[in-house]
């Protein structure tokens, strides 16, 4: 019987291949595999930087005191760019966000992006993504820490066809509105997390976001007219629940709404406690 030949390692199954570079150390994604061969080098990219996704939190896992680290993982993320401009999201680091010249350059090569996650507890800078934001016309749909309401102003300067917000941080009753005026068109708006005045949902509620479907207030705090805890008041409480329960039951659109005002919540516990 003839033997059958072997095949090059460079003509392996690059979906095989992907997935076997997956269980590898960020360190050899980096610099072992793509120097092996083109095939190789392409099957790590898509190891790295996931299609139809592109996660950047891997970036996170690099250590601090190696800068030829970043450069490498930056070097290869501008190949992959080359190779591909039709990711539909993007994830970004807590922490160790890229550094503002390469996210420009990841912003003008990705206009169909339409979905951008900063997580919740993200200890980033967020200016780079202020400048970036304008590259993204086709943005639905932004998830990150609320850095003020200037930033929510860039985004609906720029992302008018926004559907999806997440923000979370502490809000006054006029960086509500400006988000209510703002996003006219929001079917989903995730505030969880977050410190909110005991007016904020009425004015969420009040009628102008016509489209709201899920609203989100998971782990938030609510405080009074002097800035203090609504749980620390009974009879406050217990007010701002039936007026709440009013806004939410008048809501023709709403179909989620996502809280622990009812029950006792342990993270919220926590958070009360100074956990």
């Amino acid at each position: 019987m003839k033997r059958l030949k072997e095949a090059p390692w460079k003509d392996l199954n690059s979906c095989v291949l992907s997935k076997i570079f997956f269980h590898l150390s960020l360190q050899d994604q980096l610099f072992g595999a793509p120097f092996v061969c083109h095939s190789w080098l392409d099957a790590s990219l898509h190891t790295i930087f996931n299609h139809p996704n592109l996660d950047l939190s891997s970036i996170q896992n690099l250590d601090d005191d190696h800068q030829h680290q970043l450069l490498r993982y930056t070097y290869l993320l501008k190949l992959a760019i080359k190779h591909c401009k039709n990711w539909v999201s993007l994830r970004l680091p807590s922490r160790k966000m890229p550094d503002f010249f390469t996210l420009m350059y990841v912003a003008e090569n990705t206009p169909c992006i339409s979905r951008v996650v900063l997580p919740s507890n993200a200890s980033v800078d967020v200016y780079p993504l202020f400048m970036a934001v304008m590259y993204w016309k086709n943005l639905r749909a932004f998830h990150s820490p609320f850095r003020g309401i200037q930033f929510a102003i860039q985004l609906m300067d720029y992302c008018k066809n926004i559907v999806e917000l997440g923000l979370h941080g502490g809000f006054s009753d006029r960086d509500v509105s400006c988000l209510v005026e703002g996003f006219p068109e929001l079917k989903v708006l995730d505030l969880s997390n977050s410190t909110l005045s005991a007016n904020a949902l009425a004015i969420i509620l009040d009628g102008r976001l016509k489209c709201i479907r899920d609203l989100n207030v998971l782990h938030s705090v609510f405080v009074d007219e002097e800035g203090k805890d609504l749980r620390e008041n009974y009879a406050k409480l217990k007010a701002f629940k039936i007026k709440l329960l009013e806004k939410v039951s008048g809501s023709n659109s709403l179909k989620k709404f996502m809280h622990c005002l009812g029950k006792s919540c342990q993270q919220c516990s926590a958070r009360s406690l100074g956990g």
